[in-house]
C-alpha cells in the first residue's frame, strides 16, 4: 500500500461530477482547491422542473470556479442489475431498452464530445470510481467517459473512495490490475454544508437532509500497471468510505426527481470509513 503526497496532484486540475451536489457530497475536500468543477447534468427527463432550480443553485453557487455541460438525465436510476455488476460500453447495462435507455447511450456519446474538449491540457482530473459511489447509473457512465478520455489524452485520473452494499459487486471487480496509489484529505465539512444548504433552498437537494460528511476523503489514481510491474493477483488494499444502505427491490421507486430517502427508503449508516488502512 502506498500514499503519495498530495503535492501535484491538484495541479491543472478539473472535477467531473454528474449531477449537481456530487460534488459537495464526495469531494469537499478538493472544491475549492481545483481550477474548475464541471457538473454534466442539469435537467431532467423525468422531472423538468429541476433544470430551473438546478440553474438558480449554480448561479448561487459559494464558489465561482462550477459550471456545467447542460445535459439531460436520461432517467435511469435503479435500472441496473447492481446484484451482479454488469457494465456496458456506456456505463451500465440498463436491463430494459426504452427510451430511457436510448438516451443514456446517446448522453455517453454527448458526454464524451463534450469532455474531450474541457479535458484538453489538464494534468490532473477528478472524477467519480468505477462502481458509481453508493451505486448510480450515471456516475458509473461520467467515469467511463472520463476513462476513455484518459486513454487518448494522457493525463492522471483520480476517483473517489465511496462505496456502498449496493454497489459493493461491482466494486470487487475493480480491486486488482492496478497500482494503490491515494491521497487521503480531510473533508471540507462547512463548504459541503454550504452547498447543501443552497440545494436545499432551491429544493434539487438528492441526498439525505441529515447526511454527515466522512471526516477524510481519499483519491486512488487511476493507472494501469506497466508491464513489468507484478500484478499480486488478490487485489490491493486501499481505503473506502462505506455507506450501508438498506434497499427494496426497486418496484416502489419513484425515480430520480425525489430525494434518494424517497427513491429507495431505508436509512443510511456510515460504518467503515477508511476501510482497509
Amino acid at each position: 500500500m502506498k500514499q503519495k503526497p498530495a503535492e501535484g496532484m491538484l495541479r491543472d486540475s478539473i472535477l467531473v461530477v454528474a449531477h449537481p451536489d456530487d460534488e459537495a457530497l464526495w469531494f469537499s475536500s478538493i472544491l475549492d482547491r481545483v481550477g474548475e468543477i464541471v457538473v454534466c447534468f442539469l435537467g431532467s427527463r423525468t422531472n423538468p422542473e429541476w433544470k430551473a432550480r438546478r440553474e438558480r443553485c449554480m448561479a448561487a453557487y459559494p464558489l465561482d470556479n462550477i459550471c456545467t455541460l447542460g445535459l439531460e438525465q436520461a432517467g435511469v436510476f435503479n435500472s441496473a442489475d447492481w446484484r451482479e455488476g454488469t457494465t456496458s460500453s456506456f456505463g451500465m447495462e440498463i436491463q430494459k431498452s426504452g427510451p430511457a435507455r436510448d438516451h443514456y447511450m446517446e448522453n455517453f456519446r454527448r458526454l464524451k464530445s463534450l469532455l474531450e474538449r474541457k479535458l484538453e491540457g489538464r494534468h490532473n482530473v477528478f472524477t467519480h470510481n468505477p462502481w458509481g459511489e453508493y451505486g448510480h447509473e450515471e456516475h458509473v457512465q461520467v467515469y467511463r467517459a472520463v476513462k476513455e478520455l484518459q486513454e487518448q489524452q494522457g493525463f492522471d485520473l483520480w476517483f473517489t473512495n465511496c462505496c456502498s452494499n449496493r454497489s459493493y459487486n461491482l466494486m470487487l471487480t475493480h480491486i486488482a490490475g492496478f497500482d494503490t496509489e491515494y491521497v487521503t484529505l480531510p473533508a471540507n465539512k462547512k463548504l459541503g454544508e454550504a452547498a447543501r444548504s443552497l440545494y436545499q433552498k432551491h429544493n434539487c437537494w438528492t441526498w439525505y437532509d441529515d447526511y454527515c460528511w466522512f471526516s477524510e476523503e481519499s483519491f486512488m489514481r487511476d493507472r494501469k500497471l506497466a508491464e513489468h510491474e507484478e500484478d499480486p493477483g488478490y487485489g490491493r488494499i486501499f481505503p473506502l468510505n462505506f455507506i450501508k444502505m438498506e434497499i427494496g427491490d426497486g418496484s416502489k421507486t419513484k425515480g430520480e426527481e425525489t430525494s434518494l430517502l424517497g427513491r429507495i427508503g431505508g436509512k443510511l449508516r456510515r460504518i467503515g470509513e477508511a476501510v482497509g488502512r
